[in-house]
């Protein structure tokens, strides 16, 4: 059963009170998902990490746990979502270690290789243009730097026959992988997550020096 159009607009980009409370929801239902994804980042003490949709902000906390005393910043387009992640991440915005920026991931607000780890989940689907977001990620990476994103492939037709086709475009492992590459990224790790209810896949890219 598909989920109803008004849902999935609302994973897209939450906004109001339901966007609040889906972003909540949606908090718990990606743990384990970010923490796979946050492994393979292999994130060291000192680096600037940023997180591209950042949502309702969960991961900062680890990343900065893991990064400091380095930098992070977190990108999302959401001022719903980004209003979760700025009460959820109060101590860290204090500390001037955390900055958070409304913006798409398309046009980002840094500058040239600004970054040594940047991670995103559950984004990709929403990317029309996907090499565009990619370059982008790409030229605010430093040589040397990792790059991890995470999604639900479209080498899984459950996928299809629940998220509605004009909000979520679903690419295939192998699709992801060649945009990458063609992004100027060398593919370093890749992961696969299977249960009955979906298909999970995670790539490691890297910028080369």
């Amino acid at each position: 059963m598909k989920k109803p159009q008004f849902i999935a607009r609302q994973g897209r980009q939450p906004s109001g009170l339901l966007g609040s409370i889906i972003g909540r929801i949606m908090s718990k239902e990606t743990a384990a998902a970010n923490d796979i994804a946050i492994a393979l980042l292999k994130v060291s003490p000192g680096d600037r990490v940023l997180d591209v949709g950042t949502g309702h902000g969960a991961a900062l906390a680890t990343l900065a746990a893991l990064n400091d005393p380095g930098s992070l910043d977190g990108l999302d387009f959401s001022p719903t979502a980004l209003k979760i992640a700025r009460k959820r991440n109060s101590a860290l915005l204090r500390s001037g270690r955390l900055h958070l920026h409304q913006g798409a991931s398309n046009v980002m607000p840094y500058a040239d290789e600004s970054f040594d780890k940047i991670l995103t989940m559950h984004t990709i689907y929403f990317w029309e243009e996907a090499a565009t977001h990619l370059a982008e990620v790409f030229r605010v990476l430093a040589p040397g730097g990792r790059f991890v994103i995470g999604f639900r492939p479209g080498d899984d037709t459950r996928t299809a026959s629940i998220f509605p086709d004009n909000v979520y475009a679903f690419r295939t492992i192998e699709d992801v992988k060649i945009l990458l590459e063609e992004a100027g990224f060398s593919i370093a790790e890749t992961e696969r997550q299977d249960d009955r209810k979906s298909i999970l896949s995670w790539i490691a890219a890297e910028h080369p020096r």
